[in-house]
């Protein structure tokens, strides 16, 4: 089998308004997907995360380094041409828009492997179960949203079946860091108090015995985060997620030491073995959360997973984007034994509600089911590309 051509595909969605967290505002999704096709008719599907990014930029990575490295190569040798991308764009591949370039091909070549396999790929992996638990991540911000309209909210997700949350905390007014960092119309801010204010209401609304999760986007300082504390035990956090900037390492080994009870977890915007090895090296995790389409594909997070496992880590792969790197993160999450839930983001995108064919399932508590059909197991609907492709 060889590689004969590599596509990409560029889609978003406009929101009418915004929805933010504590740092910025987002006012529309977008997808990057890759198409890997071989002269076998087998065509693997892959996403790249972007956090941002221009996507034509990615596409000019993908179509100017990448993809004359791979063309006439046979694609079940996934080590090798990883080790053939990244090697051939050392300089300036190892962090940012290449290697999110690599994440997105990798895991079409995975695609592949698993279709010409006749297997799900979770199965190829080294299966561990067949159904993944979700966590509702939501509790965004928006103007003139309410704690009620919060308290209603996960109502609804509890409706749904989820028996663990994750919420936004951080936009603060008395944030001496942040406000310069507010953009568009997302410079609105609330107090800390009308923040914990927030908080304890989803505590009261989920009960005792829901998961609660709190995700700050790299929003407080080390000191705010090891001060508010006795707030993480009055509502019994599971984690804090990103609290402080994800580059400031010692920082988060700081927080990780100081506190009892409360896992750190992170940090979605890192890439590569090398940098998460230093996390876990300076005791700075508790939870890592690579992100499949950004940190190398499953070729360098399975890595990164086993590496957790060997510091006795969790695992949850970071999932924010499509319903393609749904499907990817769904598979990687049930291979590992170390993956307590992942992501299941309630915010309205079609591009990852609609995207696909046949929809990936969930069972009545909100757990994935994991596709059978060989590879992803999921196809793209076409007429959904067209609608949203830029």
């Amino acid at each position: 089998m060889k590689i004969t051509d590599i596509k990409t595909i560029q889609l978003k969605y406009p929101y009418d308004s915004f929805i933010a967290d504590g740092c910025s505002a987002c006012a529309c999704r977008g997808a990057f997907l890759v198409l890997v096709e071989t002269d076998e008719g087998i065509t693997g599907l892959g996403e790249s995360a972007t956090f941002g990014a221009s996507m034509s930029a990615m596409a000019d990575v993908v179509e100017n380094q990448l993809k004359p490295l791979l063309i006439g190569q046979d694609p079940l040798d996934i080590e090798r041409l990883w080790e053939t991308m990244v090697w051939s764009n050392f300089a300036n591949g190892r962090k940012g828009l290449v290697m999110g370039a690599i994440s997105g091909i990798d895991i079409a070549l995975w695609d592949i492997t698993g279709k010409a396999a006749g297997l799900p790929l979770y199965r190829l992996l080294g299966a561990c179960r067949d159904k993944v638990r979700g966590y509702a991540s939501a509790g965004f911000y928006a103007p003139g949203k309410s704690v009620d309209d919060l308290k209603r909210e996960m109502e609804g997700y509890m409706k749904k079946g989820y028996t663990a949350f994750k919420m936004k905390v951080g936009r603060c007014l008395n944030n001496i860091q942040m406000p310069h960092r507010y953009v568009r119309k997302g410079d609105f801010t609330i107090s800390f108090e009308e923040d914990m204010k927030r908080v304890k209401a989803v505590r009261e609304t989920i009960g005792k015995d829901g998961v609660l999760m709190l995700d700050m986007n790299c929003t407080w300082d080390v000191d705010a985060v090891l001060a508010a504390e006795k707030y993480f035990d009055e509502y019994d956090i599971y984690w804090i997620e990103e609290p402080s900037r994800s580059d400031d390492i010692e920082g988060y080994a700081k927080i990780a030491a100081g506190l009892k009870r409360t896992r750190v977890a992170g940090c979605e915007s890192e890439q590569g073995l090398a940098r998460f090895k230093e996390l876990l090296d300076k005791k700075a995790l508790d939870v890592v959360q690579a992100n499949l389409g950004w940190s190398g594909g499953f070729t360098e997070c399975r890595r990164i997973a086993a590496l957790s496992i060997a510091y006795n880590k969790l695992f949850t792969p970071h999932t924010f984007f499509s319903a393609v790197l749904t499907a990817a993160n769904v598979h990687f999450a049930a291979s590992l034994p170390n993956v307590p839930f992942i992501e299941s983001e309630e915010n309205y995108n079609p591009l990852r509600t609609e995207l696909l064919a046949e929809p990936i399932q969930c069972d009545g508590e909100m757990n994935y089911i994991v596709p059978q059909k060989p590879g992803l197991g999921i196809e793209l609907d076409m007429d959904v590309v067209e609608k949203y492709r830029v």
